[in-house]
């Protein structure tokens, strides 16, 4: 690793809410956005496994604050 961290395992995970008839359009439609948005416009949501409620969203690699209410 280029800043010499152990490496750890983390949970990285996206959530979209997708309205659809079933769920295997759901999954289609969870894809199309994933490749429509990508990493600069969707944010990913990462914890380390042992400790999920340290959880933090980022968006092309930068941490981001996705709560409205707090200022940045």
């Amino acid at each position: 690793m280029a800043n010499g961290a152990l490496p750890r395992t983390w949970l990285v995970s996206v959530d979209l809410p997708i309205e659809a008839a079933s769920p295997s359009e759901a999954a289609r439609l969870f894809w199309q956005y994933v490749g429509e948005l990508g990493p600069g416009e969707l944010p990913v949501f990462v914890a380390p496994t042992d400790d999920e409620l340290s959880l933090r969203a980022y968006v092309s690699g930068a941490e981001v604050n996705l709560d409205p209410e707090e200022d940045d």
